[in-house]
């Protein structure tokens, strides 16, 4: 409201600060991304999906139309990343 009738608001610029330097933390933001920035970047293929992957890959299941439940597919997957991770 303020943004559309009053974008000279007072509060409005103290609201955005404080998102900047609270909520975002653009400091560490900032620091993080000049890290990156210097790091050298490492492409791999895993064989199987690394624990990362697994929320990606689980809410992918979620959309796919099939008789099993979702949480035994699930259950599988897990038993055969264990599995390979041993």
């Amino acid at each position: 409201m303020f943004r559309k009738h009053d974008s000279e608001n007072l509060l409005l610029a103290q609201a955005d600060q404080e998102v900047m330097l609270q909520e975002l933390e653009l400091g560490r933001l900032r620091e993080a991304l000049t890290r990156m920035n210097g790091s050298r970047l490492a492409l791999m293929r895993p064989k199987k999906p690394t624990p990362f992957a697994f929320p990606l890959i689980v809410g992918r299941l979620r959309e796919k139309v099939s008789t099993e439940k979702l949480a035994d597919r699930v259950e599988r997957m897990l038993v055969e990343l264990e599995r390979a991770a041993q």
